[in-house]
């Protein structure tokens, strides 16, 4: 009698050696790493890139601040582990939790190959640290008729406080 292998069976949480001897990995502290296992528990198989998780949740969750646990979450991405797809927001009694990509698996909400492959940006880190990620579409600057070549200068000083007015300057 041959044993066939069952094609459903627990779920589980797979934790790779190679993320876990990163550097990153490392640098995580342990509530960090408690909701990296939090969210890689909520990924289904087939919902990367929406997996919905807010501050308030993990802070429920691990007992912590809301602040704590949002900067937790921050971290994560910084490290490159996680990347937020979708901002949550939190008024007038309508609660949508932000919604999150893990980076060492496949995307599920890309269209093209090429976005849906894993990113892994955690082996890039502490590269990856200092990099800004663009969070919307750039706006040209426009002036009274209609979009104009100008850019915004300040006059702030070294400490950030604003010692004049902001005036626009003709970029050639």
């Amino acid at each position: 009698m041959s044993k066939q292998r069952k094609k459903t069976g627990p779920r589980f949480v797979q934790l790779f050696y190679f993320m876990m001897d990163s550097e990153a990995w490392k640098d995580l502290t342990a509530l960090e790493r408690a909701i990296y296992l939090e969210l890689t528990r909520r990924y289904n198989g087939t919902n990367n890139g929406r997996i919905g998780y807010s501050a308030r949740m993990a802070a429920e969750e691990f007992k912590v601040s809301k602040d704590t646990a949002a900067r937790a979450l921050r971290s994560l991405e910084r490290h490159g582990f996680i990347v937020c797809e979708s901002r949550g927001a939190f008024h007038c009694k309508i609660r949508h939790a932000s919604e999150y990509r893990l980076t060492i698996y496949h995307s599920d909400i890309a269209t093209n190959y090429q976005d849906k492959l894993p990113t892994k940006e955690f082996l890039q880190w502490p590269e990856i640290q200092n990099t800004v990620r663009p969070q919307g579409r750039s706006v040209p600057l426009a002036g009274p008729n209609g979009p104009s070549n100008q850019t915004v200068t300040s006059n702030n000083s070294p400490d950030g406080t604003n010692t004049g007015t902001v005036k626009a300057v003709s970029v050639h």
